[in-house]
């Protein structure tokens, strides 16, 4: 997932990301890349608007909210008290 250019996005940072939580940026730069990999990541979990639509997109957008939700239930599962 990490690369040369963005080696601040190790696993544990996109599974933050993916599950919405806020990141502990080191620098503007980085939490600058940070806040606008949230922000796209966040428009594709809302429902997408009436209109033309590419090949697989409904796919690939709920196989993503799927694995969002499952995460959220998993995530909600462990912290209940119980």
């Amino acid at each position: 997932m990490a690369d040369e250019q963005d080696s601040w996005l190790d696993r544990e940072t996109a599974e933050r990301l993916l599950s919405g939580e806020p990141l502990d940026a080191a620098d503007d730069a980085t939490r600058e890349q940070a806040e606008r990999l949230a922000r796209a990541l966040g428009a594709l979990a809302e429902p997408a608007p009436a209109g033309d639509e590419l090949p697989g997109e409904a796919a690939a957008l709920a196989a993503f909210r799927a694995a969002r939700a499952d995460r959220d239930g998993a995530r909600a599962a462990v912290d209940a008290p119980g």
